[in-house]
């Protein structure tokens, strides 16, 4: 009879974890929802979103959660699936001519593609970082900072600048466009018979290199 007790207490602080992990994730995904509201209970969910935090990080219990798959979070329920992203590379003549459009560059493995369709999901915190700034909101998470927002055009730029490989920067122009491939919501569906999704633009960057000249002059 010891084994199964153990086996039974075992299991109850397993679902415990997971519980508490959803937890986090769900106040987490909300805090970042377009219905979000700061008032004295987002306060309270903060508080214990934080609390939760401190308490995944003792050693122990942060290591069991690795090794279970626990802390990957689930915040991702419908109906509020996070919307996903699209990078448009357009090269341009001297004429502003456009030569080229291209969504997905040149991959010759299907690993590369998931890998790419991947980083274009870590975009979801530059959307958050756009939002910021619009609502004047500041935050002390690193991943909603200017900086980690220009880390992120960096990926974009090199992206871009893959295709100056082929078309000259003297000669050419790349520009890319991050959009919002965003699906409508179940109230814009039932209201307003909304069923396409549409692309929000986001940002539009010039992936042009700097000359080495430049930069030794500055």
């Amino acid at each position: 009879m010891k084994y199964p007790k153990l086996f039974f207490i075992f299991s109850m602080v397993h679902i415990a974890l997971i519980l508490i992990v959803c937890t986090s994730s769900t106040i987490d995904s909300y805090e970042k929802s377009t219905s979000y509201v700061e008032n004295d209970l987002t306060a309270a969910l903060k508080d214990t979103k934080e609390g939760i935090r401190e308490f995944n990080s003792v050693p122990l219990i942060q290591q069991y959660q690795a090794i279970a798959g626990i802390n990957a979070g689930y915040g991702f329920f419908a109906p509020n699936v996070a919307s996903s992203y699209i990078l448009k590379v357009s090269v341009y003549d001297k004429n502003r001519n456009l030569v080229k459009e291209s969504y997905f560059p040149p991959f010759k493995s299907k690993e590369g593609l998931n890998r790419y369709h991947t980083l274009l999901g870590y975009f979801q915190d530059r959307l958050t970082i756009l939002e910021n700034k619009m609502q004047k909101k500041k935050s002390t998470e690193f991943n909603e900072s200017d900086k980690y927002g220009e880390f992120l055009d960096i990926f974009i730029k090199s992206i871009g600048r893959y295709y100056y490989k082929e078309y000259n920067p003297d000669t050419y122009t790349v520009s890319c466009t991050l959009y919002l491939h965003h699906h409508p919501m179940l109230q814009e569906i039932k209201t307003k018979n909304k069923t396409k999704p549409v692309l929000i633009k986001l940002l539009d960057i010039d992936a042009k290199p700097i000359k080495k000249n430049h930069i030794a002059s500055n």
